[in-house]
């Protein structure tokens, strides 16, 4: 039986604009059912990678590229508790950089660093943008769970 997501914002989001707090509950989901999967996963080390490969674009795309602030320290080893407990330390953290945002704020833009950028691109990009991409790399990463 699948269990239903936790998501920190309402739909229409409690605490957010509109349109930010629909991103995170998105975002929120997305890690919900990323949680699920490296649970069941026959294979922590794939897990793993995938959790940390989903924190790692968050923070460097979040935390880096749009709020300036430092990203919780990632664990180490092949412990998915562990790595979800930072996943969520991620989210938190992402949470406190999009909460102040207004809809008008996601038309900004900002630069993701090419070592942050999975295509190698990097570049200037709307933060309206990098939402939507943050939630297709979720899906990316989860998918090889």
């Amino acid at each position: 039986m699948t269990t239903q997501p936790r998501i920190r914002s309402l739909l229409p989001p409690g605490g957010f604009s509109n349109l930010v707090g629909h991103y995170v509950a998105a975002l929120d989901i997305g890690s919900a059912y990323a949680a699920a999967a490296a649970r069941a996963s026959e294979d922590a080390a794939a897990a793993c990678a995938a959790l940390q490969s989903v924190g790692w674009l968050e923070s460097a795309w979040v935390h880096q590229a749009i709020g300036s602030v430092p990203t919780p320290d990632a664990p180490e080893g092949e412990d998915v508790e562990a790595w979800l407990g930072w996943l969520d330390a991620v989210r938190t953290v992402s949470i406190m950089v999009l909460r102040p945002m207004q809809d008008r704020d996601l038309e900004g833009l900002i630069t993701i660093p090419e070592d942050a950028d999975p295509a190698a691109g990097g570049g200037v990009r709307t933060v309206k943008r990098v939402l939507a991409e943050l939630l297709y790399l979720q899906g990316v990463a989860r998918a090889d769970l």
